[in-house]
């Protein structure tokens, strides 16, 4: 038998670094125990235990122990069973799903645990799927994959004869995958990123050695009510520094489809979701006042012996616990001997602050294994000066980065912050940090010395002598401070005198209200970038990400000057081939001569546009563009002048329209990239003469709008328009992940994927389906579901078929009664939908064709948790006239967002329960739910969509003088080409 796997060598949660045997050439040698979790379900049961026979692992290598959860009857051995197969009970406490796994975990032989739901049907390959990776090291948490499918009709027998996979069983029924499972890996670049991919744990799919098992504790077996152990327990094997590997061929079919929780369901999640917040010391799972503390602390913060061998100064510990940060506790390490060896002082700390439930007294180094859970460990010495935001600094200091950790960060004063994976995986390998590969030691320079100052452990406590050389360290600290701003001084006065000639010249352009706004937001931007700048020369790091460090997909490497220029601001593509690397982009066949890669791609043999260099749609967007602008326009030789800077380009955008000329540019290639770059930020570019090769690399359509003559003249309306169809373009075509998208499809491997949306349309007013389901079915976004929820009666179920069959989509009609609220109703859309977006049509309103893309690209780009479009746009049915309004407020942070223009993520809407379920303003109190949990709320451009008041009843009650109050341009009809719908 083979010996057990070692610890996963590693950085961070890397698993593609793991070095393991690929499906086709797996040959198992390690016995594994399926731990089947069971309650009253003998029919899904036996569908499950049919498919368990087909799998490809050998027999002999694996057990299935099915825990019974007090049914009634008990559930006997299945007789006949080919498979090796017990059967073990508990009593009937309640809900024990985490209680059963931990009985089928003692109860199992193996030191291998695949968990699996009785009415979960494995594929064939499914176990090999799972104990590849644990052949390969053990303390890997493998992540199973699921669909949820109709088996109706399905017997064991059907299962056992099957010919072909289970998905050809299937074939034809209907089947649903979570989506929410998809949006997490693709968040987190499957798993690769981000601090919270424990969210993705689920425990009917799961497997995990026992060994390791053990060491997380099991499941917590105070859940006893539905839902969130997993998420629990999934946050403690990888704070354990558990290695989350998603096994994609780890496949199961879940039988009968998903759907959403009961009214029980919901409550009891909510009332989890408050206990998990006391377990897991995530950020994103907490939301507390100051002055809360939790029974799992966020920071664990370890005193050391002072120098001459003293404990902790009280001081220090008064320091830290008074300290802005109060999800801690403080470990003051004692020497061994017990109380025998305890001095007087150590005594009276003990005493004084003995009683402080924050504050506990233990051994050297026992901190990670007393407090597992928290998620950082801070470690300084006894008797430093700690400011009162100093565990804030230190962990700003650590950034972002979850593979990054500290050893120490400052080695003179012996300040460390670690994150609590990269403690407990170097411990069990056996390496310290410094040899550990997930750990990244940052700069020293990057601490601010302010924030711990040791002072000196041999002078007595309220001395003299100790006054003395606090006061003689004070002055010295002041005196190298007050001679590095001389300095910064004595370089800047010239500079200071060049800022105030263009504030003047800027302040006497000021000749409107809307000049002077964007006087007041020319300056605010100026000092933010002028200090970020004078700062980074005093020392102070302020970073301007220059590369995007999301993840495009499979890994790529570039080869050859423009592949990497391509993707030169994408830090996920390499520049040299690696063992890692599965896909090359190479300029031509001589480039990718004798590349050791199954997959590579020439950019020769693509389209044109493939070769322009992408940019990052998160840096460079429309955020924050100024409708008002200057009458004259600039020019790219100008807007060049200091490098591509988005926060330039956005300053620099106040110019009516940018001339631009080949002339400008060193090649043509570079010159597409800049142009796509500077339209994506919502600047108006005019490309000065016709240019048919620039054409093919920007693509037809921002090419033609470019060279359009209507640019040199449009008045504000038709300039905003023209910005509009440019960003559009620029970004659907030229930002990182379309280029990945569309060099990866040319290779046959998927990039990015463009999310699923469903679209929800919630009507009583039958006379209205028809033209509602036509501008859904006349959007251009390519990945659409719409739900047609019909509330009510008097709807014609076959002449709804009929209408739904003869558009090019996936579609669902669901019957709501008449009875149910609005917010009911919209529920009762979203348990039916799949999608990974959801958005509002209202069966009233005008929707331009490019309206989906519109809220895609703004949802992508701006992070926020619910995007959407204001009713800029209003025909009012009564007055026969079209309104715009709110000029000049659009592309921002914003909650004035209109009910029938919302997109937000399923697993956000999930977060604040739904829809509320009341007749009328649903829309605002979903946005008041959004903003009362912490989410951004984001307002992008209002064309393309016309909100319509009329009679027919409104939940929304406003008559036309409140709209034309606020108007500040009206048109006469209804003006569809002005709205942007047409």
């Amino acid at each position: 038998m083979s010996s057990a796997p070692p610890p996963a060598d590693v950085g961070g949660n890397d698993w593609t670094s793991l070095v393991v045997e690929p499906p086709e050439t797996f040959r198992p040698t390690l016995p594994v125990s399926v731990v089947v979790t069971y309650y009253e379900a003998p029919e899904a049961l036996e569908l499950t235990l049919a498919a368990l026979e087909g799998q490809d692992y050998p027999p002999e290598l694996f057990e299935v122990v099915i825990v019974d959860d007090g049914s009634n009857p008990p559930l006997e051995t299945p007789p006949n069973s080919p498979l090796a197969v017990r059967v073990v009970h508990q009593e009937d406490l309640g809900f024990g799903l985490a209680r059963a796994r931990n009985t089928g975990a003692r109860a199992a032989s193996h030191g291998i645990l695949v968990f699996l739901d009785c009415d979960m049907m494995p594929e064939a390959g499914w176990l090999a799927g799972h104990a590849r990776w644990h052949h390969a090291a053990g303390d890997v948490l493998t992540l199973g994959f699921r669909a949820h499918v109709d088996v109706a009709g399905i017997s064991a027998g059907d299962v056992r004869d099957r010919n072909g996979s289970l998905e050809d069983l299937f074939a034809g029924r209907p089947r649903q995958r979570p989506e929410w499972i998809e949006f997490h890996m693709s968040r987190t670049d499957d798993l690769t990123r981000e601090d919270d991919i424990f969210r993705a744990v689920t425990g009917g799919n799961l497997g995990v050695s026992k060994e390791f098992y053990e060491a997380v504790g099991g499941y917590d077996e105070s859940f006893t009510q539905w839902g969130t152990e997993d998420t629990e327990f999934g946050y403690r094997a990888y704070t354990r520094g558990g290695l989350l590997v998603p096994a994609r061929d780890a496949m199961c079919w879940h039988q009968g489809e998903g759907a959403a929780p009961s009214a029980d369901e919901s409550a009891s999640l909510e009332l989890q979701r408050a206990k998990i917040s006391q377990l897991i010391a995530h950020h994103g799972f907490r939301r507390a006042t100051p002055g809360r503390s939790f029974t799992v602390p966020q920071y664990v913060v370890t005193l050391r012996a002072t120098g001459s061998g003293d404990v902790a100064q009280i001081e220090t510990v008064e320091q830290i616990l008074a300290g802005k940060v109060h999800d801690l506790v403080v470990w003051i390490e004692e020497p061994p001997g017990g109380d025998s060896t305890r001095s007087a002082d150590h005594e009276k700390l003990r005493r004084l602050i003995g009683g402080d439930h924050r504050v506990h007294f233990g051994a050297v180094g026992a901190a990670p294994e007393a407090f597992p859970a928290a998620s950082f460990h801070i470690t300084m010495p006894g008797d430093a000066a700690v400011g009162s935001d100093a565990i804030t600094r230190l962990r700003q200091q650590l950034g972002t980065d979850p593979a990054a950790s500290t050893n120490p960060v400052d080695p003179q004063a012996g300040v460390s912050i670690v994150r609590a994976w990269a403690l407990h995986r170097a411990s069990r390998r056996g390496v310290s940090l410094a040899q550990c590969e997930a750990v990244t030691p940052m700069d020293p320079d990057d601490l601010d010395v302010d924030v711990l100052a040791q002072i000196p452990a041999d002078v007595p406590r309220l001395s003299l002598a100790r006054g003395v050389r606090a006061v003689r360290w004070l002055y010295r600290r002041t005196a190298r401070r007050l001679r590095q701003l001389r300095h910064f001084l004595s370089r800047n006065i010239r500079r200071g005198f060049s800022v105030a000639r263009s504030i003047m010249r800027e302040a006497s352009r000021i000749r409107s209200l809307d000049d002077l706004r964007e006087f007041w937001r020319w300056a605010a931007g100026s000092v933010g970038v002028i200090a970020r700048k004078r700062l980074n020369e005093t020392g102070v790091r302020l970073r301007y990400r220059r590369q995007a460090r999301y993840r495009l997909g499979p890994k790529m490497a570039a080869v050859g000057p423009v592949a990497t220029a391509v993707f030169a601001s994408a830090a996920d593509v390499d520049r040299t081939i690696s063992p890692q690397t599965q896909v090359v982009v190479a300029d031509t066949p001589d480039h990718g001569r004798s590349v050791p890669v199954d997959t590579v791609v020439f950019l020769s043999q693509m389209d044109p546009s493939a070769s322009v260099p992408a940019f990052d749609a998160e840096s460079f967007n429309p955020h924050n563009w100024p409708a008002a602008h200057r009458s004259s326009p600039t020019t790219t030789r100008s807007v060049l002048r200091r490098g591509l800077d988005p926060l330039r380009l956005k300053r620099l955008g106040r110019a009516h329209h940018t001339d631009d000329s080949a002339g400008h540019h060193p090649n043509v290639v570079t010159r597409a990239g800049r142009l796509a770059a500077m339209a994506a930020t919502g600047m108006v570019v005019r490309v000065t003469g016709p240019d048919p090769e620039l054409g093919r690399y920007l693509g037809p359509d921002l090419y033609s709008l470019m060279i359009d003559d209507r640019v040199v003249t449009a008045d504000p309306h038709e300039r905003e328009s023209l910005s509009i169809a440019m960003r559009r373009c620029a970004l659907r075509d030229h930002s990182l992940r379309a280029r990945a998208r569309q060099i990866l499809a040319a290779g046959g491997r998927a990039g990015p994927p463009l999310p699923l949306v469903s679209v929800l349309l919630a009507t009583r007013r039958p006379h209205r389906v028809a033209a509602a389901v036509g501008a859904v079915a006349s959007q251009t976004y390519p990945r659409v579901e719409l739900v047609l929820a019909m509330h009510g009666e008097g709807f014609d179920a076959p002449a709804v078929d009929e209408l739904l069959d003869s558009i090019d989509l996936q579609t669902r009609a669901v019957p709501v009664a008449a009875p149910e609220p609005l917010g009911a109703v919209l529920n009762a859309a979203v348990a039916e939908s799949t999608g990974t977006l959801l958005t509002k049509f209202d069966d009233d309103d005008f929707y331009g064709p490019e309206h989906l893309w519109d809220l895609v690209l703004a949802h992508e780009y701006a992070r926020a948790v619910l995007v959407g479009k204001a009713a800029e746009y209003v025909y009012l049915a009564n007055s026969d006239r079209t309104i715009h309004r709110f000029r000049n407020r659009a592309e921002r942070s914003s909650a004035s967002l209109a009910g029938g223009a919302l997109m937000i993520a399923r697993h956000d809407l999930d977060a604040v329960l739904g829809w509320r379920e009341i007749p009328a303003s649903v829309d605002r109190a979903l946005i008041e739910d959004v903003s009362r949990s912490g989410g951004g709320t984001y307002q992008t451009h209002g064309m393309g969509y016309l909100l319509v008041r009329h009679d027919e009843g409104h939940t929304w009650p406003a008559k036309d003088a409140y709209f034309l109050k606020q108007a500040d341009e009206v048109r006469e009809g209804c003006d569809l080409a002005f709205a942007g719908v047409a």
